[in-house]
């Protein structure tokens, strides 16, 4: 399997791994994710702009947890969902022997995105500098375009169920150019899309500014 577009700076910065999930696993994920014990979704929409002047807008609800830090019993009422998030993880360390700073790479938060709007789901970012080496993303249900922006020109990558987007982050290579791709969720082909994401973080302690945790509201 070739990663050449995550090693080389020029390239998308993405790697889409299709069927990382079968379709049992995701079914699982997605049952526990349905349940209103085990998951309570905050409401995530809004429209603001970013340090860069650009537009944001986020059409998604989101249930995030803070791994490092924070109650992890939550996790406990979610078995299916913690054997992913394993498997996701222990597949990114193992990706060391070509990228070797991910051979310490720790999932320090796991978030659920559900989108709702078939237009914009999350419109065109790059993710926090914080987030490091890789930032791993499952799709577990509907179906949508993750759009990268580069030189000025969209590129669209279907994602469909049990997918494993990769997107490169500080770290991962040495470049001194931008090497996070610029992305967005766009083009829902379904009524909603959901989706697990797990990233590492070299400042674990720190809150992030408009992110919330389901588990964690930072340090006492």
């Amino acid at each position: 399997m070739s990663y050449e577009a995550l090693a080389d700076p020029h390239d998308t910065g993405v790697k889409i791994i299709d069927d990382f999930a079968d379709a049992a696993e995701v079914a699982s994920v997605l049952q526990e994710t349905q349940d209103p014990a085990k998951v309570q979704w905050l409401d995530v929409h809004e429209t603001y702009t970013n340090k860069r002047g650009l537009p944001i807008v986020q059409n998604h609800f989101a249930f995030a947890l803070k791994l490092s830090r924070g109650d992890q019993s939550p996790l406990e009422a979610l078995p299916a969902t913690t054997g992913l998030y394993r498997r996701t993880e222990t597949f990114v360390k193992n990706l060391a022997s070509l990228f070797p700073p991910l051979a310490s790479w720790e999932a320090d938060e796991l978030s659920f995105h559900l989108y709702d709007d078939q237009k914009v789901g999350l419109s065109r970012h790059r993710d926090n500098k914080r987030f490091i080496g890789l930032i791993a993303i499952v799709a577990i249900d509907g179906e949508c375009d993750l759009v990268i922006t580069r030189d000025g020109e969209d590129i669209a990558l279907p994602v469909r169920p049990g997918a494993l987007s990769l997107l490169r982050a500080p770290g991962l290579i040495s470049s001194n150019e931008e090497i996070r791709p610029e992305h967005s969720v766009q083009n829902l082909r379904t009524d909603t899309r959901l989706s697990m994401m797990l990233r590492a973080n070299d400042r674990p302690a720190e809150t992030i500014p408009g992110f919330r945790y389901n588990n964690w509201r930072g340090e006492s």
